[in-house]
């Protein structure tokens, strides 16, 4: 008889065969030394496998490990970047939404006249408070720049900002504009002059 495979020795071990085949495996591993050797082995990885034993990792190996499962967590000045970046970003979403520089502003406010969205006035004040402490902090920072670069390269970075900061906005809110301007065009909106 040809010995046993390690399958059948497996399932030997786990009592996981039919009676018959039982009764075969078990006279084989009578007659064959070769395959007592092995079962044995089995059992023996069985039982290791069972009851593991765990050892202490080194101290160096859990903060790399940790700092695989869970990346670095985001530091405060970029916290406050996004933060920053997110309110202009609101900001100038709401003036161009608005359009404060034409009579957008004074159509706001006729509407909140009649007292009956009065939250509105104080929402526009603030928007517009708002804009002009960024208008004034933007004065300030050009300013600044004049005073710590030389002419030529503060007008660079000044101008480089602001092409960006017009390019983001208009690429982010043309659609949202149009769709607006068309809701207004087929009268589900207040009529302009």
């Amino acid at each position: 008889m040809a010995c046993l495979s390690d399958e059948t020795l497996i399932a030997t071990n786990e009592n996981s065969l039919g009676a018959i085949e039982a009764a075969q495996a078990r006279d084989h591993l009578l007659l064959c030394p070769a395959c007592r050797r092995a079962a044995a082995a089995f059992r023996l990885l069985d039982s290791v496998l069972a009851e593991p034993v765990l050892h202490e990792p080194p101290p160096r190996l859990v903060p790399q490990v940790m700092g695989r499962l869970f990346p670095a967590l985001p530091r405060l000045t970029s916290i406050a970047a996004a933060v920053a970046a997110s309110a202009v970003l609101l900001i100038t979403w709401i003036y161009i939404y608005f359009d404060f520089s034409s009579s957008s502003l004074v159509q706001a406010l006729r509407l909140t006249a009649d007292g009956t969205s009065g939250w509105l006035a104080g929402v526009v004040k603030g928007i517009t408070s708002v804009y002009d402490g960024a208008l004034a902090a933007q004065k300030a920072g050009a300013a600044l720049l004049r005073m710590l670069l030389p002419a030529p390269l503060g007008t660079a970075v000044l101008a480089a900002a602001v092409a960006l900061a017009a390019l983001l906005g208009f690429t982010l809110l043309r659609p949202r504009l149009r769709r607006a301007e068309k809701a207004a065009g087929s009268g589900s909106g207040p009529e302009r002059p």
